[in-house]
């Protein structure tokens, strides 16, 4: 529903006039407001019809008065998401073929400074184990000097333990947070993990993450990966050649579906309604004018 500024004008008016009236038939006169050339209206009848000029003469004004300030007010909020990404990143020794794990930090590396700055980022890599290289945060002079320090093996042996490494990017995210990702790269099927899939799967219903897998080789197991994605809510993506450009579209499409921001302004606006008003008020005026002429053409016809 629209609003009326200064709605207070009205009121004043409405008051008047029922001072008006009530004045008028306690003293059972005409003439308790006198207003200029009112007479140019017409002669005033009985008691009711009296009234009718000044009804018209106040209407006239507060319409006038209402098609200057009419609006209705919208409320647009801003919503600003902010993400806790985790990256769990596969550093065992087959990431050296094809130079794959380089090419992966170079992307992340981008990832990272294209993510808004309020967006939580962290890091786990893992090979036969997994390691918490960093911490969700949103130090990104922290993050991008450390990325340069991985590589292959550097937790332990070199094997493959993806399943506790997804347990252990799961347990960094606090109940309490919202809009949880995991973005998991690997280039091979678990070997070494203690915890199974459906660990995974059923402990991530619980912390409610959604899970981007991206397979960087021919012999991927896909199975696991797709179910890790489609029970979260994710999407699976696998890399078979171009391993560069191929996951610089993967990361440009996360952070499509990931936008950090939906809407960037909070603002009140005010939109006028007043076309009907205003149409309205140039209908009342129109009928005054027209009766004043034929009120003043009428008497001066007379006069002569």
């Amino acid at each position: 529903m629209p609003e009326i500024k200064y709605l207070y004008f009205a009121v004043l008016g409405i008051a008047t006039f029922l001072c008006v009236v009530i004045c008028s038939i306690f003293f059972k006169s005409s003439k308790v407001v006198q207003f200029p050339h009112i007479e140019l209206f017409g002669k005033p009848l009985r008691f009711i019809t009296r009234f009718i000029p000044y009804s018209v003469l106040l209407l006239v004004i507060f319409l006038t008065i209402i098609a200057v300030h009419p609006y209705k007010t919208k409320d647009i909020f801003s919503e600003k998401k902010v993400y806790n990404i985790v990256v769990c990143l596969d550093v065992s020794n087959s990431m050296k073929e094809k130079n794959k794990l380089e090419i992966a930090k170079k992307v992340l590396r981008d990832f990272v400074l294209k993510r808004d700055s309020e967006d939580r980022i962290g890091i786990v890599v893992f090979d036969n184990i997994p390691f918490r290289l960093v911490s969700l945060t949103t130090d990104r002079k922290k993050i991008l000097k450390l990325i340069p320090s991985i590589h292959p093996a550097m937790v332990d042996k070199g094997g493959t333990s993806m399943y506790d490494a997804l347990i252990e990017c799961l347990d960094i995210f606090k109940p309490q947070w919202k809009n949880k990702i995991v973005i998991l790269l690997s280039d091979g099927g678990d070997i070494d993990s203690k915890h199974t899939l459906d660990d995974v799967i059923r402990y991530n219903k619980v912390v409610k993450a959604k899970i981007y897998t991206i397979g960087i080789s021919s012999g991927i197991h896909s199975y696991a990966l797709e179910r890790l994605s489609a029970s979260s809510g994710g999407k699976a993506f696998f890399i078979t050649t171009e391993y560069k450009t191929a996951l610089e579209n993967i990361f440009n499409i996360i952070n499509h579906l990931e936008p950090s921001v939906i809407k960037e302004t909070s603002y009140k606006i005010e939109e006028p309604v007043d076309f009907y008003i205003k149409i309205a008020a140039l209908l009342v005026g129109f009928f005054i004018l027209t009766k004043i002429t034929y009120r003043a053409v009428k008497d001066e016809k007379n006069t002569d």
